[in-house]
């Protein structure tokens, strides 16, 4: 597919993204300014249906602090769209979110992931008050509880109630160039084991949860999982015990499993299960499995439209087009069979550390993407 716009229509485009520079820096410290941790987003969704609103945007803040902010369309024989950026970081409250720049790049925990995706949807509703675009009915959501065991939450919830509403959904989150069209599902377990516990002398022999924990672990370790489709499985946090001296009465693990197939990802999860299932047996103890994550599977086409329009933008940006597999707010649609991919609106590094870098001098070129992308559709 190729670009369908006029050359003097893409630099008039061009044009206007660059004069945004200045204002994205302004818009994305801002936004990074404001606490954000999964389940408290409610300051900065109040400052997004803010600038939503200033451009004539018709919004509100739903019970998950998701902003909806919805524009008419002006034709018909476009798709309806929804952009969505998710407000919400890893880190949490108490973290010194101040910006610092050094020459062309900003430094701050969440500058980029997902700062910048929110700072474009603000700058992408100020285009659309101030240019000619022809567009269909388009919805831009600042989601909430993306990341970590916020399990994509706020997309669920938001998208249940948009998807009779929408066509297409573009996710604007990571990287600029590159495509990501397919969603990798996951699955997330909370295990508890419990037991009497005692005296590590005088109750020796009693069962420990944290030794029957730690055979769990050793058996989860040697499954088997495919590379193709990929499969994975991570113990990511243990707790449990009360003192050198004790049999832990208590103990508990969080089991991450990811495919970008719906049915390894049933296997992985039902052998974790049966393993947990036969130790807590074998070892008489107490055991409790709570689902903590669910993220389902999707993918899209390369041959889609909606691909193929992403890929002639990106070409004609000279930017990489390759496709990719990823967790994003686009995994929630694709699970509906609404199309959706997931596109980027600047460069960066050292995403979920705090010492996060955003490269400015991209930015408005991905703006820019996003405008030509509803030109293209």
């Amino acid at each position: 597919m190729t670009l369908k716009i006029s050359d003097e229509r893409f630099n008039e485009l061009r044009n206007y993204s660059d004069s945004l520079r200045d204002l994205f820096v302004e818009e994305v410290t801002t936004v990074c300014e404001i606490p954000a941790p999964s389940y408290s987003e409610l300051d900065r969704a109040k400052y997004v249906e803010k600038r939503m609103s200033e451009y004539g945007f018709e919004t509100n803040i739903d019970d998950q602090y998701n902003v909806i902010a919805f524009k008419k369309g002006n034709s018909k024989s476009k798709p309806r769209l929804m952009l969505a950026a998710h407000t919400d970081t890893v880190f949490p409250l108490g973290t010194d979110v101040a910006v610092t720049r050094k020459g062309n790049q900003l430094f701050a925990p969440g500058i980029r992931d997902n700062s910048a995706g929110v700072a474009g949807i603000i700058l992408l509703a100020k285009a659309l008050s101030e240019l000619d675009v022809e567009h269909n009915d388009i919805f831009l959501v600042g989601t909430s509880c993306e990341e970590g065991l916020g399990d994509l939450n706020g997309m669920k919830v938001a998208f249940k109630s948009l998807k009779d509403k929408v066509d297409y959904v573009i996710a604007v989150d990571g990287n600029l160039g590159g495509i990501i069209h397919g969603g990798i599902g996951s699955r997330r377990l909370k295990v508890k084991v419990s037991t009497e516990g005692g005296h590590s002398w005088g109750a020796f022999g009693v069962a420990s949860a944290i030794h029957s924990l730690g055979k769990m672990i050793a058996k989860i370790s040697e499954i088997e999982v495919p590379m193709d489709p990929k499969t994975s499985y991570n113990v990511g946090v243990i707790e449990g015990g009360t003192s050198i001296n004790t049999i832990a009465a208590k103990a508990s693990m969080l089991i991450d499993m990811r495919s970008i197939a719906k049915e390894p990802l049933i296997e992985v999860e039902d052998k974790v299960r049966a393993i947990i299932e036969k130790i807590g047996l074998e070892d008489q103890v107490n055991t409790n499995i709570e689902v903590v994550g669910d993220r389902p599977v999707g993918y899209l086409e390369r041959n889609h439209e909606l691909v193929k329009a992403a890929i002639s933008v990106l070409e004609s940006l000279n930017l990489p087009t390759d496709g990719s597999s990823s967790s994003t707010d686009a995994n929630i649609p694709l699970s509906y069979g609404v199309p959706a991919i997931c596109l980027g609106i600047t460069s960066g590094k050292y995403a979920h550390r705090e010492d996060e870098i955003l490269d400015i001098d991209p930015a408005t070129t991905g703006i820019l993407q996003l405008l030509l992308m509803l030109e293209q559709l």
